[in-house]
C-alpha cells in the first residue's frame, strides 16, 4: 500500500477512538477480559453489553511483525473504510473497520494442517456498540495458518497445490482479503439478529458458500486491489519504448 494510503487508514483507526467523544464519554471501568466468558458445549454464550469505546482500537500487533500480514491487513481496511457495498453489507464504513481492526488485534501466525485457512476460537465476548449501532464478538485467539493458503500455493515438503478460497487462487493479495472479510462475517450480527456468516467450523461445504457470498458482495472491492496493484508497478516501471 502506498504511504498516503497507509497513513489514511491509520489516522481512520485513531479517529474511531475519538469520533463522538463529547457525545460517548470512555469508561475506564470496562474491561474486555472481565466481560469475558467461558465457551461451553458449542461454543455459545449470552450476549454481553459493554462500551467498547473505552478499550482504544491499535492497529493490529502483528502488523509489525509480519509483511504479508500487513498488507492483507490494510487492504482489508482500505475497502472497510470506504462507501461501497462491501463495506454496507458489515454495517457501514465506521462499524466495519471499527470490528475488523478490534477482531485482528487478536491475530496470530500458527501452524495448522494445511487444509485451514484461518480459525477463531478460544473465549469470546459478545458486544453491542451503540456509538456503530453494531452488535459482534471477539474471539479469544484468531489463528492464521501458516502452512495454509494465506502463505503458500503448495502443501510443504509436497507438490501437492493448495486450493484457493471463492475464485481466488492461494496465496495471492486477493485471496487473503476474501479470507478476512470471511472471518468478519463470522463476527458480526446483522439487523435480523444472526451473524452474517453462519458458522461453518465444521463443514466444508457452508464453508464455501460463506466465502461465495463474501465474493458475491465485495468481489469487485477485492479485485481491484489487483489493478491498483497493477497500477502502482506500472508506474514505478514504466519500461522501455
Amino acid at each position: 500500500m502506498k504511504l498516503r494510503g497507509l497513513l489514511f487508514v491509520t489516522a481512520l483507526l485513531m479517529n474511531l477512538t475519538s469520533a463522538k467523544a463529547n457525545a460517548i464519554l470512555p469508561d475506564p471501568s470496562w474491561d474486555e477480559e472481565m466481560a469475558s466468558r467461558e465457551i461451553a458445549g458449542e461454543g455459545k454464550t449470552n450476549a454481553l453489553e459493554a462500551t467498547p469505546e473505552s478499550a482504544p482500537v491499535s492497529i493490529a500487533p502483528l502488523a509489525s511483525k509480519d509483511k504479508v500480514f500487513a498488507s492483507a491487513y490494510f487492504d482489508t481496511l482500505s475497502i472497510l473504510a470506504a462507501n461501497n457495498a462491501c463495506s454496507d453489507f458489515f454495517g457501514g464504513p465506521e462499524a466495519a473497520a471499527n470490528v475488523f481492526a478490534r477482531l485482528m488485534g487478536k491475530a496470530q501466525k500458527n501452524s495448522l494442517p494445511s487444509i485451514v485457512a484461518m480459525h477463531m476460537t478460544g473465549r469470546l465476548v459478545e458486544v453491542t456498540d451503540k456509538r456503530t449501532n453494531s452488535r459482534y464478538r471477539l474471539f479469544d485467539r484468531v489463528m492464521i495458518n501458516s502452512n495454509g493458503p494465506f502463505y503458500r500455493q503448495r502443501v510443504p515438503y509436497s507438490f501437492a497445490q493448495i486450493p484457493g478460497l471463492g475464485t481466488f487462487q492461494a496465496n495471492t493479495k486477493e485471496v487473503r482479503v476474501l479470507m478476512f472479510l470471511h472471518e468478519l462475517g463470522h463476527a458480526i450480527k446483522g439487523d435480523d439478529g444472526n451473524w452474517l456468516l453462519p458458522d461453518d467450523g465444521k463443514d466444508d461445504q457452508l464453508s464455501r458458500q460463506n466465502s461465495q457470498k463474501i465474493e458475491e458482495v465485495c468481489g469487485e472491492q477485492i479485485k481491484a486491489l489487483r489493478s491498483s496493484k497493477q497500477d502502482a508497478q506500472a508506474k514505478n516501471d514504466p519500461g522501455i519504448e
